[in-house]
């Protein structure tokens, strides 16, 4: 049977062994499903800067009696105490999002979990990074979807994967501690902008009193829909291919709420460029996003989710040090300040 054979049907079959890492070839070997004493195998490291991950490598395996080729890639990610990954987890649900369009997503061959880390074995996507900006409302329906189809996913769910989901659930106080999710403990950088100007003066206290909005936003979306969110809309994490929209790297995932997604795509936008393009790219989303919107989901709920998460993704980035020391070397505080009241000015309280 040839390597493309083989490939089917791995989808379906679970694959998380407690198993020593072995050599590549057994690895490979154990989320194909047979041996590789056929096959040639070339590998490269691959890019990767996240938290935990100890190398992303990229496999391209030739079987040489009929020249079949699969490309293959293997994240390795460390655990903390013995616990395997968000990520890995995720991967486990392979159901969860069967059935989408507006998003691919590389298949998973197999998860292979040791007691130091996890190893995530996925199809290699081939493509260009898209201008995120410029796919504004393909991005709404696919976040759209991937909430419609996650939510109906968690709502069918036994009472053990419903205790595995609790684990990984955005409100558990082990993701809510992190500093990304603190802003005020960044708020001592603001001491590195220009102490003469104006514009800055007293805006620690100003940034300070959006916290009590902010908590009570929190509050509000912990009673609204459940769904898988992927959290990190960048340029990186996708590829435009012949098969679509590829979406890649779950790595900051989370059982998140409806809405969540939304903001974390327009916190990226918001990094980048002018406050005008932001306004354009914005609206072009929301526009996009309600018409997607499941009708089983409050539309209300779903917009103020977004404004919850963009204020808190956005504060985070714009409070921390090598922001403010990137907008200062390039001369660009106006836009800074024009940011920080953009971000003051945000109606949470409002129900719209």
């Amino acid at each position: 049977m040839d390597i493309e054979s083989k490939r089917h049907g791995m989808f379906d079959r679970e694959n998380v062994f407690w198993w020593g890492r072995g050599t590549l070839e057994k690895r490979l070997s154990h989320v194909l499903g047979h041996p590789l004493d056929e096959y040639s195998i070339t590998t490269r490291d691959l890019e990767s800067n996240a938290s935990f991950v100890d190398y992303v490598r990229h496999h391209h395996l030739t079987h040489q009696p009929s020249g079949a080729t699969l490309e293959v890639v293997e994240k390795s990610i460390r655990k903390l105490l013995f616990i395997s990954s968000l990520e890995s987890r995720f991967y486990r649900e392979r159901g969860a999002l069967a059935g989408g369009v507006h998003f691919k997503h590389p298949g998973c061959l197999g998860v292979i979990e040791t007691p130091r880390e996890s190893l995530i074995f996925t199809r290699f996507v081939k493509g260009r990074a898209p201008g995120m900006v410029k796919i504004a409302p393909q991005i709404a329906q696919g976040i759209a979807e991937i909430e419609k189809l996650s939510h109906q996913y968690l709502q069918l769910a036994n009472w053990r994967r419903q205790y595995r989901f609790w684990e990984m659930d955005y409100f558990r106080p082990w993701y809510l501690l992190r500093w990304r999710f603190n802003f005020v403990r960044y708020l001592p950088s603001l001491k590195e902008l220009p102490a003469d100007d104006v514009r800055f003066q007293g805006l620690a206290e100003r940034l300070r009193r959006l916290q009590p909005a902010l908590r009570r936003a929190q509050s509000r979306a912990r009673d609204t829909q459940r769904c898988f969110c992927h959290m990190d809309y960048l340029a990186k994490n996708f590829f435009v291919s012949p098969e679509g929209l590829q979406m890649i790297d779950w790595s900051e995932v989370k059982i998140g709420r409806i809405g969540f997604d939304g903001g974390a795509y327009l916190s990226a936008v918001f990094r980048q460029g002018e406050m005008a393009r932001f306004a354009k790219v914005r609206s072009e989303f929301l526009n996009a996003y309600v018409e997607a919107l499941d009708e089983r989901f409050d539309q209300q709920s779903a917009l103020r989710n977004v404004d919850y998460f963009f204020l808190q993704n956005a504060l985070w980035h714009f409070l921390r040090p090598k922001t403010i020391a990137d907008y200062q070397r390039r001369g660009k505080l106006d836009l800074l300040h024009e940011k920080y009241e953009y971000l003051l000015a945000l109606p949470l309280n409002s129900d719209r």
